[in-house]
C-alpha cells in the first residue's frame, strides 16, 4: 500500500556551492592562473538553494553548505578526477562521514531519495553520493540526511506523496499500453509511475532485465478537467480481444476544446486484480486532488482554427495570423490568405513551395521563403488584400534554410536576417514606391546555423552547442552566450547537441534551449540560475510566447513558464508541428489533418476569431467569377442543399 504523504520541514537557508570537478573549486585548493584571474575579476560563485532559483539569496553567515561536484561530462557515475591535489576535508569532512555528491545523469527513471518525486530530464537529471548511493534533486540536496550513509529510521519509502504541496511518488508499476503504430499492432510493455499528480508511461523492450530509457514516452495530468480513469466495455469501441477487457481501463484527458475531442490511452494490466488497484488509486488520487481545489495550472486551450475540410491545410508548411480574422497559409501550391469568418480565400502571388513567411509589420512587407531553389522573396502587405503588386527577390539568398527580421536605431530601421548554411546576410529594407534593399553585413558562423532571431538590435544566432550574439547597428566581434571559462558550462562543448532556440528573459539574462537541456545565462554569458529546464522527452521544437515557452515532442507538447522553471502543462498531441515561431498555429498530422490554435487562456480578447468548424467533406474551393484569385469556401450550389420542395 502507498505510504502517507510525509510533509518535509521548511528547509533551511543555507545553499549549496555548485564547482566543477577540473578545478575542485575549493578556496585552499590551487587552481590554473587563468582561472585564478578568471574567478577573482568576474567572482563567479554559484549557489544551488532550495528557496530560490536566484544566486542573489545566499547569504555569507549560512553555515556548512554541502559541496556538490558537476561531474557530468564525465561517463554516468564515474568519480570526479582533479586536476590538482588539494586536502580532501574541504570538500568533504571525512570525520563526518557526509555525503559526495555528484552532478549525474542517469541512464533509467530514477527517483529522488528525499522527495520521492521523478527526476525527469535527458541528462544531469540530479546528485548521487558516491559513496553511499543517495540520489536526489539538486534543490533536495539542503533537505536530505546529512549522514552517510542515510539512517534507516531517515530513509523515506519509495512510495510517499506530499498530497499538499502535490510532491512524490504515489504508485507505480508495469503494464501494457499500445504501439506506436496503434493498439491493432499489438501492445508494449510500459513503466507506469503516478508522480506529482501526473500518470508517466516509459516504454519498455520487451525482454525480461530490460529497463526503460529516461524519454518519458507520455504524460498525463490529473489536474486535467477532463481527467477520469475507468473500467474498459465493449461499447468503447476499442480494438481489443475480449479476452483482454477485464484487465483494461482508461485514462481520459482534454485535447481539443474545439470540436470537443478527448484524449484516452487503453492500458492493459498484468491481471484483474492489478487493474482494480490501478483503478482505485488513480481514482482516489484524483478525488484527493477535487477536495484540496488544486489549481489548474494550464495556459492553454487547444481549438480548431478553420475546417479541416480545406484542401490547402493538408500540405501546409507555415503559417501567420496577419490580424484576428485573417490567417496566412504557405504550402505547396503557394500562398494562400484565408478570411475565417466569411470563408474567404485569397492566392497571393505566383509563388510556389513556400517554407516560411516572416511578416514584417513596422516595414508593411511580407517575406517569404519560397520555391524549389529556397529563394527570399518580398513583397507590400497590401497585397494579402489580393491586391497585384511586384515581388522584389534577393538574388543572394538561393539555398538559404531561415529567416528573421526587427528593427534597429530605436525603430528607425527595418532588417532582415537571411541563414545560407553557416552565413547569414543582413539586409537593411525600404519601402517607398517600390520595395529596395541594401546589404549592411555578411557573417559567417562557426557551423550551420540552426536558429535565429534578433534581441534588442543584436542578432543572435544558435548552432550546435553554442549561441552568439551580433551586433547589427555597429562593428565588433559576437558576444558568447556560453563563456568557454564558466567551468560549469564545459559539458555542452563534450556532448554536442542542438541548438534549438534562444529567449530573451530580461536585458541580463538569457534562456538557451538545446536539445538536451535549458541554461540560463547572464549578459556575459556566464551561469546565471544553478537549476537547469529539463526535458521530459527528446524535442524536436521549440516557441516562445512570453513568458511561456511551448516544447514539442513526438508525443506532446510541454509548456513551461521561463521564469518560474514550473512545467505547467502537458498537451497531449501526437505529429503536431508548429507553423510559426511563437507555436500558436500547429498542424496536426493525425487521420484527420487539422489546423490548430493554442489559446492562451491568460490574455484579454482572441488573437483569432474562431469559426464554427465542421467536416463537411461537400465544402469546396470555389472560384469567384471576376476573380483568379479570389475562392469561396462553401458547398457548390445544387450539392449538399435540401431538397427542392414540390
Amino acid at each position: 500500500m502507498p505510504q502517507k504523504g510525509i510533509v518535509p520541514e521548511d528547509p533551511r537557508s543555507s545553499s549549496v556551492a555548485l564547482c566543477d570537478t577540473a578545478t575542485g573549486a575549493a578556496a585552499q585548493c590551487e587552481t590554473d592562473p587563468v582561472e585564478n584571474i578568471f574567478e577573482q575579476n568576474l567572482k563567479i560563485k554559484f549557489y544551488i538553494s532550495s528557496g530560490s532559483t536566484s544566486p542573489s539569496s545566499h547569504s555569507g553567515d549560512e553555515a556548512d553548505p554541502v559541496k556538490i561536484v558537476d561531474s557530468a561530462h564525465l561517463p554516468v557515475h564515474t568519480p570526479t578526477i582533479k586536476r590538482k591535489e588539494c586536502h580532501s576535508s574541504i570538500l568533504f569532512p571525512t570525520k563526518s562521514k557526509s555525503h559526495r555528491f555528484f552532478l549525474t545523469s542517469f541512464t533509467a527513471p530514477t527517483k529522488c531519495h528525499q522527495c520521492t518525486s521523478l527526476m525527469v530530464g535527458l541528462i544531469r537529471q540530479g546528485c548521487a553520493c558516491d559513496a553511499c548511493g543517495f540520489s536526489c534533486h539538486t534543490t533536495c540536496v539542503e533537505k536530505a540526511p546529512r549522514a552517510c550513509p542515510v539512517p534507516s529510521q531517515q530513509k523515506k519509502g519509495a512510495l510517499c506523496l506530499d498530497a499538499q504541496e502535490g510532491i512524490g511518488t504515489a504508485y507505480e508499476g508495469h503494464v501494457w499500453i499500445p504501439k506506436k503504430a496503434g493498439l491493432k499492432k499489438g501492445w508494449q510493455r510500459a513503466l507506469a509511475i503516478v508522480c506529482d499528480f501526473k500518470l508517466f508511461l516509459y516504454n519498455m523492450d520487451e525482454e525480461k532485465d530490460s529497463k526503460p530509457n529516461v524519454v518519458v514516452s507520455q504524460v498525463i495530468d490529473m489536474r486535467d478537467g477532463a481527467f477520469s480513469v475507468s473500467s474498459v466495455w465493449p461499447s468503447d469501441f476499442i480494438p481489443a480481444r475480449r479476452k483482454e477487457m477485464p484487465r483494461m481501463f482508461k485514462v481520459t484527458a482534454s485535447q481539443l476544446s474545439a470540436p470537443s475531442n478527448q484524449y484516452s490511452v487503453p492500458i492493459l494490466a498484468d491481471s484483474e486484480n492489478d487493474k482494480s488497484e490501478w483503478v482505485g488509486v488513480l481514482s482516489d488520487l484524483h478525488k484527493m486532488l477535487r477536495k484540496s481545489h488544486s489549481r489548474d495550472r494550464s495556459v492553454y486551450v487547444l481549438k480548431e482554427a478553420y475546417d479541416s475540410s480545406l484542401p490547402l491545410i493538408k500540405t501546409t508548411q507555415t503559417a501567420a495570423i496577419i490580424d484576428h480574422k485573417r490567417i496566412a497559409l504557405g504550402n505547396e501550391e503557394g500562398l494562400f490568405v484565408v478570411h475565417v469568418t466569411i470563408d474567404e480565400i485569397i492566392r497571393v502571388g505566383d509563388m510556389k513551395k513556400i517554407h516560411q513567411i516572416e511578416l514584417i509589420p513596422h516595414g508593411q512587407m511580407v517575406a517569404v521563403i519560397s520555391g524549389r531553389s529556397h529563394h527570399v522573396q518580398l513583397f507590400p502587405m497590401s497585397a494579402l488584400d489580393g491586391r497585384k503588386t511586384d515581388i522584389h527577390k534577393l538574388a543572394e539568398t538561393k539555398g538559404c534554410q531561415t529567416m528573421t527580421s526587427g528593427t534597429v536605431c530605436q525603430g528607425a530601421h527595418t532588417c532582415l536576417c537571411v541563414a545560407r548554411k553557416s552565413q547569414v546576410f543582413c539586409y537593411e529594407l525600404f519601402q517607398s514606391k517600390k520595395i529596395s534593399h541594401r546589404k549592411f553585413k555578411e557573417l559567417q558562423i562557426p557551423t550551420n546555423v540552426q536558429w535565429m532571431a534578433i534581441f534588442s538590435e543584436e542578432l543572435c544566432v544558435g548552432f550546435q552547442s553554442g549561441f552568439l550574439r551580433y551586433p547589427l547597428r555597429r562593428e565588433g566581434i559576437p558576444y558568447r552566450m556560453l563563456h568557454s571559462h564558466d567551468p560549469t558550462l564545459s559539458f555542452i562543448a563534450h556532448q554536442p547537441m542542438d541548438a534549438l532556440c534562444a529567449i530573451e528573459i530580461s536585458s541580463i539574462e538569457y534562456l538557451l534551449c538545446f536539445k538536451s537541456i535549458g541554461i540560463y545565462t547572464d549578459s556575459r554569458g556566464l551561469r546565471s540560475r544553478p537549476i537547469e529546464l529539463m526535458w521530459p522527452a527528446t524535442p524536436t521544437y521549440c516557441c516562445y510566447n512570453a513568458p511561456y515557452l511551448s516544447v514539442y515532442s513526438e508525443n506532446a507538447v510541454d509548456i513551461f513558464n521561463v521564469n518560474s522553471m514550473d512545467w505547467i502543462q502537458t498537451v497531449p498531441l501526437k505529429k503536431v508541428r508548429p507553423l510559426n515561431s511563437e507555436g500558436s498555429l500547429n498542424i496536426l498530422l493525425s487521420e484527420t489533418i487539422r489546423l490548430i490554435y493554442f489559446k492562451n487562456k491568460m490574455t484579454y480578447g482572441d488573437e483569432l476569431v474562431f469559426p464554427e468548424t465542421s467536416d463537411n467533406r461537400q465544402k469546396q474551393m470555389v472560384r469567384h467569377l471576376h476573380s483568379k484569385r479570389r475562392y469561396s469556401f462553401r458547398v457548390p450550389r445544387g450539392k449538399g442543399g435540401p431538397p427542392a420542395g414540390p
